[in-house]
């Protein structure tokens, strides 16, 4: 990764990025961070309208599928070129305690120096939000996987000997407040519509549970009521597919 030369010291660091309007007036989509500093971020996307000064809820994934953290900002400059669009976002800060740590916490992951994301003590360039928060009132927070009572995305138990591993899909209610039903399709199974249906949890949220054959790579996404597709927030990784979007995907 590369620093720029500016007073507050801006990373090539690509991560991937789930972001909506704090509205909450449209779904997620999903984007890479181009570069990243205490102050805000560039990103680019597939085919996404930035609005000048538009505040968004942001969602970054850290390296090795550890942990995501959560941060707002609004719309500082949009371009786009061909079908990628491109914005700068620029942080609001409720609680500089909390967004220095979570600052802190992607240097950590990304293996940045320490103290590399705080501010120069001459910048005044990362903003106090006027009451700005997310949808659940509540202030930017850094919120580890782990201590959820089910982790979104995948997990793995493989199987002893056997070379298969059980893979359980979880594909949050956030992603689909409204949804009916929901379908996994993927490499696994001929990318076939109806054959994996995913079950409803009391919670909202989805799961389905599949046993793979070790020692692959495997394409997927999440069918949403036959006519919506949603990739996993926490997938491996993502690829380029052949109609202009990514697909998810899973290693085991």
């Amino acid at each position: 990764m590369v620093e720029n030369k500016r007073s507050n010291k801006r990373f090539h660091l690509p991560l991937i990025v789930k972001f909506r309007p704090a509205s909450g007036s449209a779904a997620y989509s999903l984007g890479l961070t181009k570069n990243l500093s205490c102050e805000g971020l560039g990103m680019e996307t597939r085919n996404f309208n930035f609005v000048p000064r538009d505040n968004l809820e942001l969602e970054l994934k850290l390296p090795q599928n550890a942990t995501s953290v959560f941060l707002s900002g609004y719309v500082v400059w949009k371009k786009h070129h061909e079908q990628t669009s491109f914005a700068g976002i620029e942080f609001t800060v409720t609680d500089k305690d909390i967004h220095s740590d979570t600052m802190k916490k992607i240097a950590a992951y990304s293996n940045i120096p320490a103290g590399s994301f705080l501010p120069h003590k001459d910048s005044a360039s990362v903003k106090k939000g006027a009451g700005q928060r997310s949808l659940s009132g509540k202030p930017e927070q850094v919120i580890e996987s782990q201590k959820k009572p089910q982790r979104p995305g995948i997990t793995k138990q493989y199987r002893k000997d056997k070379g298969e591993c059980d893979v359980s899909f979880l594909l949050p209610r956030e992603a689909a407040p409204h949804a009916r039903n929901i379908t996994i399709a993927g490499d696994f199974n001929n990318w076939d519509r109806g054959a994996s249906p995913m079950k409803r949890l009391e919670s909202g949220d989805f799961r389905i549970t599949l046993t793979l054959p070790c020692d692959r790579e495997y394409r997927y996404r999440y069918l949403i009521d036959g006519d919506r597709w949603e990739n996993d927030w926490h997938a491996d990784k993502y690829v380029r597919n052949d109609f202009g979007s990514d697909d998810s995907v899973v290693i085991v």
